[in-house]
């Protein structure tokens, strides 16, 4: 960290860097998803015994953290949104490389030039680091990255403030790395922290606040937080507008999940300010990130309509739009969708990535190569090698004597048929049956299942019948043993991940689930964003940009200094644009 402060004079020499340009996140890696789930796990488990939030409730309950966090003596303010953000280098500095300048120019569709300062407050709104929240992970994916581009200020006084909300993967380590950077009033570069909890209340000039919820794991608003706000709902006045800030895009959610529960729980939160007393505060906007990619939703039929912003752009792979429904039904309302980045088309035609699936996600090929070779092992050894045998001398036209002798070796062959039996229900449990219908997935994880298995005795033949039957190598000699291995592993490198990327690019275009999986697979860096927000008399204007391509060459500053000059920015051949992802958004008070 640093001082926050650096005059012209003093300016800081910087020698070398603290932290890694970390590449995206390779989520379909093997010991990923092993440590993934397991953090999961025991920080849900040990969520619901060790809440910390009671314990930052506990430890700062005196009157002054009781306040909300005052800028209301101000004519205006520019605000500054991002969420899901600390990833991949390229991506995740394109947007902190944007929010350090100070200020942007932007040309709307309809031919208009905006300047939009930077934000005097920076808004995380929740995953801020990913794949789990260490204090190595943090410094490499997110504190590295936003200190290059904005290392420090001149005028501590007239620093940009941080707040930040934390998300599922903030809670991984049961919140314990994300206090320490948010909420002991430290420095991140250029930006300020104050918070002493993972909750926030601010109030903006004229009518506005700006509330940021933790929701923990489970979309639950703990006592102590309610406590807290209910102080702040006192303190406000009828009518007030409050801009809203949570982990989940639950509006969303609720349209196609099985579970409604997140969007019970905001809609109770809600309700409880919206309709307490008579105070009847206004959640104009709500936003949330959790998807990562921008859709707006407007109320439908009214003249100054609520909005439902996700803006998860920060940093993380992209998300889909094209699965979100074009109408939501949310607080007895209708909202109908506004604008989405990436566009539905465009969405749609990036799933065809997932076949190139066995060339982008070579570890999780890696392990089912692995699992080829055990197999043929297995079938290879004992009582049941003689159907290696048999299969090395079959072509096409013997399959119909091979197949039932297969059947046959397998009823023989506890071990064998247990084996293909995890394989496919490990590919079953796969399948994303959090649907309110969830047949389809049922059906189609089945299918998926059935074809792995498939596959998996159809490379055992092949590679059985090439080295043996055509080739006519000895499959006991040294070379037919390494043949054989090598191309068992080898199909089972193309064969389980073209199976597996075809299966996420039917799921996620004809069926809408997979979401996660299907987009994670290639690690989407493009289609970045992040919102400009101005506070003033007239209103709340809301600027979505969005960087469609993040640049992939950045050339680094050969003489860094502590200030407001980036240490990075992009090479001269590389062209990096951003723009509006729609007109700018009028919300009056």
């Amino acid at each position: 960290m640093n001082s926050g402060e650096v005059s012209n004079q003093e300016k800081k020499k910087v020698d070398s860097l603290d932290f890694r340009r970390e590449k995206m996140v390779d989520w379909f890696s093997p010991s990923q998803l092993a440590k993934t789930g397991l953090q999961a796990v025991v920080s849900s488990v040990f969520g619901n015994y060790a809440d910390k939030r009671e314990t930052q409730a506990a430890l700062s309950n005196d009157e002054e953290s009781l306040k909300p966090y005052d800028f209301s003596d101000r004519e205006e303010i520019w605000l500054d949104y991002v969420s899901d953000l600390g990833s991949g280098w390229n991506s995740t500095y394109s947007v902190a490389y944007l929010l350090g300048r100070k200020e942007l120019n932007i040309q709307s569709f309809n031919g208009k030039d905006y300047d939009l300062k930077r934000g005097d407050i920076l808004v995380m709104g929740g995953d801020e680091v990913y794949p789990v929240a260490t204090p190595e992970e943090y410094k490499n994916r997110l504190v590295g990255p936003y200190r290059s581009s904005l290392s420090s200020v001149q005028d501590s006084d007239s620093a940009p403030t941080l707040f930040a909300i934390p998300g599922n993967h903030d809670w991984y380590d049961g919140l314990s790395s994300f206090m320490k950077l948010f909420c002991q009033q430290r420095w991140m570069g250029g930006w300020k922290t104050r918070q002493n909890r993972s909750y926030f209340a601010i109030k903006l000039p004229g009518n506005w606040w700006l509330w940021g919820i933790d929701i923990q794991l489970h979309a639950d608003i703990d006592k102590p937080q309610l406590d807290y706000f209910d102080r702040m709902c006192d303190l406000a006045k009828k009518g007030d507008n409050v801009i809203l800030c949570t982990a989940e895009p639950s509006w969303s959610y609720q349209e196609y999940q099985k579970s409604d529960k997140p969007y019970q729980n905001l809609k109770f939160f809600k309700d409880r300010y919206a309709l307490k007393g008579e105070k009847e505060l206004n959640f104009s906007l709500i936003l949330a990130g959790d998807l990562h990619h921008y859709v707006s939703f407007r109320e439908k039929g009214s003249e100054n309509p609520k909005w439902r912003i996700t803006a998860g752009g920060g940093g993380a792979f992209l998300h889909p739009t094209h699965q979100i429904p074009d109408t939501l039904n949310f607080e007895d309302s209708v909202y109908e969708k506004s604008q989405a980045s990436p566009s539905n088309k465009e969405s749609r035609r990036m799933a065809f990535k997932n076949l190139l699936f066995p060339f982008i996600n070579v570890r999780f090929g890696s392990f089912f190569a692995l699992v080829y070779i055990l197999f043929g092992w297995f079938v290879s050894a004992g009582n049941s090698g003689s159907l290696v045998t048999q299969m090395a001398s079959s072509g096409l036209s013997d399959l119909g004597v091979l197949i039932p002798s297969l059947f046959i070796t397998l009823l023989g062959s506890p071990g064998l048929s247990i084996f293909l039996a995890l394989i496919f229900f490990g590919i079953l449990a796969l399948a994303d049956t959090n649907r309110k219908k969830p047949l389809s997935s049922w059906i189609a994880g089945i299918i998926h299942g059935a074809v792995q298995v498939t596959f998996l005795i159809a490379g055992l033949w092949l590679v059985a019948y090439i080295v043996n039957g055509i080739a006519g190598i000895n499959p006991l000699s040294v070379w037919g043993i390494v043949l054989f291995a090598a191309g068992i592993g080898l199909s089972g490198w193309l064969l389980n991940g073209f199976a597996m990327g075809i299966y996420l690019m039917i799921c996620i275009l004809v069926l809408k689930t997979h979401d996660t999986e299907a987009f994670s697979s290639f690690r989407g860096e493009d289609y970045k964003s992040f919102v400009r927000m101005h506070v003033n008399s007239d209103g709340l204007t809301i600027y979505p940009i969005t960087i469609p391509k993040v640049c992939r060459n950045w050339q680094e500053v050969e003489e860094k200094f502590e200030g407001e000059d980036p240490w990075f920015i992009p090479a001269d051949e590389e062209e990096f644009k951003y723009s509006l992802i729609e007109d700018p958004i009028n919300i009056r008070p």
